[in-house]
């Protein structure tokens, strides 16, 4: 059977429990993380926290799917498209490792591109995934919508890496 991959939903702050209950059942999963620097009073930490906030990337045939949300503690459901379980390329989640591992950023200086506009990206890792330019703060931030997730993370990206779409 062939392997897809599902989008888990998790109970808040439970990304990782379920991620390590997949583990345990020898299910294939993608929990990307980011880190972060957290600033107490009294000290500084850096924490890794999961980039999409309640969702789990389950690598699985059908019979591996179904085995993934049972008896697993903080998985709530799949994350469903037109009837059917969301299903994401392995492309995508293939950009979302990149866009890990080289967060790199680089502004924008093009001023014929302007907030609302719906671009293409035509070079670098990102390339042929649109988006839209959502705000500029001296720069152009574009985000690049994943529509099996219905979730967006923000990238910057130089003028001559997008296109404009009409």
């Amino acid at each position: 059977m062939e392997r897809k991959w599902f989008v888990l939903q998790t109970k808040p702050r439970n990304e990782k429990i379920v991620a390590f209950q997949l583990n345990q059942k020898g299910i294939e999963f993608y929990l990307p993380v980011t880190e972060k620097i957290r600033i107490w009073a009294d000290r500084k930490k850096k924490i890794s926290t999961p980039l999409f906030s309640g969702y789990v990337f389950v690598h699985a045939n059908e019979k591996e799917r179904l085995n993934a949300i049972s008896n697993t503690s903080g998985a709530i459901r799949y994350v469903f498209f037109e009837k059917r379980p969301a299903v994401v390329s392995d492309r995508e989640i293939e950009l979302v490792k990149l866009a890990i591992a080289e967060p790199e950023k680089i502004s924008i200086d093009d001023k014929k591109i302007k907030k609302g506009d719906l671009i293409v990206i035509t070079h670098g890792i990102f390339k042929g995934m649109k988006g839209f330019v959502n705000e500029f703060r001296g720069n152009f931030k574009l985000t690049v919508n994943l529509e099996e997730l219905s979730y967006s993370f923000s990238i910057i990206l130089n003028s001559s890496e997008v296109s404009l779409l009409t």
